[in-house]
């Protein structure tokens, strides 16, 4: 996600976008030649693409004290955990009896 956008809605714009510049410098520049337009144009989009991947699909990433839902099966309720950095096992204490 991009500024809480999912990555479809951008790249939506970028496409969106690039087709509506190549409508417009086609039909407004009359020596422009509509093959090199849609060529400039369409890597400009695969390079925008590219870019909005890079941004929005990072890895998720947690630091500690950060919140996190834990999904359930069905019927089950989900649970809040808060991410940490303690990852020693604790062993379990004696009982006495």
């Amino acid at each position: 996600m991009i500024f809480g956008r999912p990555t479809t809605l951008w790249l939506g714009l970028v496409t969106a976008g690039t087709a509506f510049a190549q409508v417009v410098i086609v039909t407004l520049i009359p020596e422009a030649n509509p093959a090199q337009v849609a060529t400039i144009l369409g890597a400009l989009g695969l390079l925008l693409g590219a870019l909005i991947a890079l941004i929005a699909n990072q890895p998720p990433t947690l630091n500690v004290g950060d919140k996190y839902v834990v999904t359930t099966p069905s019927g089950d309720p989900n649970v809040v955990k808060v991410a940490n950095t303690n990852l020693q096992p604790v062993p379990p204490t004696e009982g006495n009896g």
